[in-house]
């Protein structure tokens, strides 16, 4: 039965089918209950679509299927594999050259080049390496499913552990709390001091909902992943540089995705609605749409063209002025936002059993500066890369998106069932200048938030995004959380 089975799989090169199907398993494995079967189903399906495609594309120069299933399998497994293989060469040659798109891309296809010209020199049936292929994936399919198996007899995963220095408060109530984080949204002074503009009638409104702003707020980092990063953790990052390298960022979006604050609000019972742009364990970022579901990020985000996306077509549109791509990713972030503002009030009216953590982000008013101050649409050539030291546009743009946050309040409080907690916050104040300021405008930025009880004692005027973030635990989880530092980091590009 033994030679029966080998001589089987050395004449059937199942592995280019066999590769798309460990891949996406594999992916369930490692992110079990946090990718439905239906997506992966879904993700498997056009994976294997595209095997199919490729090998029929080999089989008209080939005129084997084994020679064109390895030929496709090879373009496969690049494109499955691209993530890690790019990371590691960053670890070992980060820097130089060698660890560039520009030196790896067509090293690649060189390398395409000439293992498709071997693969059609050479008279062999490549039986061995089918069978190899095939036996290697079947084992490592059948050891994922062993894996996946035993994690559905467990259960969901293990519950994250209560951070250090913090306390569980049963008697504490749990509201929901909707984190609002306003994407470069500058503090009054900065609004003042530098764009001749007074904010004051939005933060009066904000007041009179019984809002509480700090005068003088500063976010800790100048970039957002950074600033993020320490507003989730309430603590300062452990970074290697005065600039963001590329570990010190990766370093940042770890901490966002297991952050102490989340970990704290589950050891509360609290469900998360992650309507952001950065990915949290087991649910990622709503950055940008794309043809399959949001949940299969968490398998693909490692593949060829998902780092792509991200790393060249944006490099690729500008410097080639597509307009009609131009517009597509200039108007993309419009899109989005619309998406997660409409996503936050479906929740606002979702009845749960666990109280909600809702992290909405927003890049508003941030660059492109979609609308006037009457909501009016601004035209595409005002939008597109250049226009973002326009204060006037700004500052026009600002006002009509004070009105979408105070609607988005209104809405959220009219549906809440009980009083929510409304945190609404810029992560780092205004950055584009012509001309350089004093840094601590690249800092500045609107905090404000909204608890319950209507108590604000411990909340002084100057307040950095730490400890902002510190006394609203503080207040209403009865934490003892000690200040820290008020520090502005700077990081240069």
């Amino acid at each position: 039965m033994i030679k029966s089975l080998t001589g089987w799989l050395k004449k059937w090169p199942l592995f280019p089918w066999l590769l798309p199907v460990f891949f996406v398993l594999h992916g369930c494995t490692e992110h079990y209950d946090y990718v439905p079967f239906n997506d992966a189903l879904k993700l498997t399906a056009v994976y294997l679509l595209a095997t199919l495609v490729l090998t029929g594309i080999f089989w008209l120069w080939y005129r084997s299927f084994t020679k064109a299933g390895l030929a496709a399998f090879i373009i496969m497994a690049f494109h499955f594999f691209f993530g890690s293989m790019y990371d590691a060469l960053q670890r070992l040659a980060g820097g130089t050259f060698l660890a560039r798109y520009a030196f790896i891309l067509p090293a690649a296809a060189l390398t395409f080049v000439i293992a498709f010209i071997i693969i059609k020199k050479r008279k062999s049936r490549w039986t061995s390496t089918s069978l190899y292929l095939n036996s290697l994936l079947i084992f490592l399919i059948l050891a994922d499913l062993f894996l996946l198996t035993g994690k559905m007899i467990r259960g969901k995963k293990t519950e994250v552990s209560m951070p250090d220095g913090m306390v569980r408060c049963d008697n504490c109530p749990t509201p929901d709390i909707y984190f609002i984080l306003a994407d470069e949204y500058p503090g009054n002074t900065e609004l003042k001091d530098l764009f001749a503009y007074d904010n004051s009638p939005f933060i009066d409104s904000l007041t009179n909902r019984g809002f509480h702003h700090v005068a003088e707020s500063y976010s800790n980092y100048n970039y957002t992943p950074f600033s993020m990063a320490s507003l989730l953790n309430m603590e300062y990052l452990q970074l290697e540089a005065s600039n963001r390298s590329a570990a010190d960022l990766t370093h940042a979006y770890e901490k966002i995705k297991n952050s102490k604050l989340l970990h704290f609000l589950q050891q509360h019972g609290y469900q998360l609605y992650n309507y952001s742009i950065f990915d949290f364990e087991g649910q990622p970022g709503r950055r940008l749409e794309k043809f399959l579901p949001v949940s299969t990020r968490l398998i693909t985000s490692q593949t060829f063209l998902s780092r792509a996306e991200n790393s060249i077509f944006f490099n690729l549109v500008t410097r080639f002025r597509s307009k009609a791509a131009l517009k597509k990713l200039t108007y993309a972030y419009q899109h989005n936002n619309e998406k997660i503002y409409q996503l936050t009030l479906d929740v606002a009216g979702k009845k749960t059993s666990n109280p909600k953590f809702i992290y909405t982000h927003l890049e508003m008013p941030h660059y492109p500066y979609y609308f006037d101050k009457n909501g009016k649409e601004r035209p595409f050539e005002k939008l597109v890369e250049g226009n973002q030291t326009d204060k006037e546009a700004f500052v026009s743009y600002l006002q009509y998106c004070n009105e979408k946050f105070l609607a988005l309040i209104d809405q959220i409080r009219k549906q809440s069932a009980t009083p929510p907690v409304i945190i609404l916050m810029g992560d780092h104040g205004f950055r584009h200048f012509t001309q350089p300021q004093e840094k601590k405008y690249y800092f500045n930025n609107l905090a404000a938030v909204y608890l319950p009880g209507g108590n604000y004692s411990g909340f002084p005027d100057t307040l950095t995004g730490i400890n902002f973030i510190r006394a609203i635990v503080n207040k209403q989880f009865n934490q003892q959380l000690p200040p820290v530092k008020d520090s502005m980091i700077y990081l240069r590009d």
